[in-house]
């Protein structure tokens, strides 16, 4: 397991982050390796609502389905993604700050098959993703208020 954490301040409320990050028509725009990720259950967004996705990660495409596992509206959202052999738990966690809001992403990843095998590689070419993917999403935001 490897966990990546990072975080980034966001001169905008916490509902209106929560609301587009949570929004799967946004996903594509701020993470810079998923082309394609839509809703697969109801319209409804809470606990169990399904999605599915690609990532265009280190050359190739990979397919991902997710599955909702936490959510409270305008503080946290967790999911569960699994891509090939590889499990990730992601949360995400919304908390006001003077002018804004703290926005975290959490990954806890569980690796198999031939990506154990450059794991260390994998890893940190998510954290630099996970990082430049935060920034574009602060700018997004920060431009459309």
């Amino acid at each position: 397991m490897a966990i990546i954490e990072e975080s980034v301040e966001i001169k905008c409320s916490p509902e209106k982050v929560f609301a587009y990050v949570t929004d799967v028509k946004t996903w594509p725009k701020w993470h810079s390796t998923m082309p394609t990720a839509v809703l697969t259950s109801s319209e409804k967004i809470g606990v169990g609502t399904t999605y599915r996705g690609t990532n265009h990660v280190m050359g190739r495409d990979m397919e991902w389905s997710s599955k909702v596992t936490e959510y409270e509206t305008n503080k946290t959202w967790g999911e569960s993604i699994i891509s090939g052999g590889t499990q990730i738990f992601e949360h995400l966690a919304f908390a006001p700050v003077t002018g804004g809001t703290k926005f975290t992403l959490v990954y806890d990843m569980k690796v198999a098959g031939f990506l154990k095998l450059v794991s260390p590689m994998v890893f940190r070419t998510m954290r630099k993703q996970a990082k430049d993917n935060l920034n574009t999403l602060r700018k997004i935001l920060e431009t459309t208020t």
